[in-house]
């Protein structure tokens, strides 16, 4: 099917103008070139693409004479990266592949035309190509029309696509969380009949997908497909179990930390730390969310310390510290005590919302007679603690302070 339309965003993308430079220059070769994947689904949905990826029928070879500047990190699967006015396109020669022994990559992979590309590739709203110098789409798997229905559905056969990469099927929950797609009754009972496969993939890949899942605006609707296929509970067995419900009464998360800090609570699952370095995730993630933790931890206490929440408040998680409360938080007088903390903290910290300076420093405790060392820390620790919780006001009444401290 060939409907000549003209795709706003993604004809207005800020690096159309040099994807059009390659089409042209390998139109003028004699060669098909067209954008696919995914940016042309965008473009049907009325979404900015993130990246223009482009098909051709050019072979590798053909693309890299094509051009001054090529990188060929992907030749072997039929994709150069080309370098033009400090933009870089993946563009991949038009293709079937072969048999996939690893789950994952196929052993080897033949150039085709643009009809066959289209039917090895996983979902039928990532099957479409772009012509820009034509405007017209081309779809020959229907994926215009689940597009037009939002269904996301594999292309052909659905346990075929899922045996031959077993990655797809992390790549359907995702999908449906960022597109708000329902999934296809036969590409979903697929992924149940294969869904143990997925402990085959690396835990890296793994994670990348359940990250752009958490990071999506239809998250429940992912989360729904995540645990009702299976895979949640090789994956994440964590929240097999978690209540969706639940789940639906916070506001939109801020990042994938903080979704995932939230899912873990509302799952009552404590040992979040063994599941991120399962992951590999990346170290600093892994400080975000114990920050977030020992945030919330400290507003769901009510006995928690003026000092400890003004730490919270004034910390660099302050706003996903406030999100999950938002949601963990139950009943009307726990919210308002919330409230009622934070005008306490902004009544400290004035209009800035940031943690006020200490009023003394290492300096002012050497010239009153404090060594370096584990006790000047406790000092100005319990210093600052008595500023946060407004016992004192001023440099004089905290060097006033340390004599009682130093015995």
């Amino acid at each position: 099917m060939r409907i000549r339309q003209r795709l706003d965003t993604l004809t207005g993308h800020k690096d159309m103008a040099q994807a059009l430079k390659i089409v042209e220059r390998l139109s003028g070769l004699g060669f098909q070139a067209v954008l696919a994947g995914g940016c042309v689904r965008d473009g049907l949905l009325g979404v900015a693409p993130k990246d223009l990826d482009i098909a051709t029928s050019a072979a590798p070879e053909d693309v890299e004479n094509a051009f001054e500047q090529t990188l060929a990190v992907g030749k072997a699967f039929g994709t150069i990266v080309v370098l033009i006015d400090g933009k870089s396109f993946e563009v991949t020669t038009f293709r079937t592949d072969g048999d996939y022994a690893d789950g994952r990559h196929p052993v080897q992979v033949q150039f085709s035309g643009i009809e066959e590309d289209a039917k090895r590739r996983d979902f039928t709203v990532n099957a479409l190509f772009y012509d820009p110098v034509k405007q017209e789409v081309m779809d020959y798997v229907g994926g215009i029309r689940d597009v037009k229905s939002k269904i996301l559905q594999a292309v052909g056969v659905a346990e075929r696509r899922f045996s031959e990469d077993h990655l797809r099927m992390l790549r359907a929950v995702r999908f449906t969380a960022q597109l708000g797609f329902e999934l296809d009754e036969k590409t979903f009972a697929a992924m149940k009949a294969r869904a143990s496969d997925i402990l085959k993939v690396s835990s890296e890949r793994i994670f990348n997908e359940i990250k752009r899942m958490l990071e999506s605006g239809h998250l429940i609707q992912g989360l729904k497909v995540f645990k009702s296929s299976g895979l949640a509970v090789h994956v994440w067995p964590e929240i097999n179990d978690l209540d969706i419900k639940r789940v639906e009464k916070f506001p939109l998360f801020l990042n994938w930390e903080n979704a995932f800090t939230a899912l873990m609570q509302v799952a009552e699952a404590a040992d979040f730390e063994t599941r991120l370095k399962a992951w590999k995730v990346p170290r600093d993630s892994i400080r975000k969310v114990q920050l977030q933790l020992q945030g919330f931890k400290v507003l769901s206490d009510l006995d928690s310390r003026r000092a400890d929440r003004a730490r919270v408040f004034g910390g660099e998680v302050f706003a996903e510290v406030l999100l999950l409360a938002q949601g963990l938080v139950r009943g009307k007088e726990g919210r308002a005590r919330i409230q009622s903390w934070i005008a306490e903290f902004l009544s400290l910290s004035g209009k800035t919302g940031e943690l006020p300076k200490p009023l003394v420093n290492g300096q002012d405790l050497l010239g009153h007679g404090v060594e370096p060392g584990e006790a000047m820390g406790r000092i100005l620790k319990a210093l600052y603690d008595a500023q946060l919780e407004g016992r004192i006001s001023t440099k004089a009444e905290a060097l006033a302070e340390v004599i009682k401290l130093k015995y």
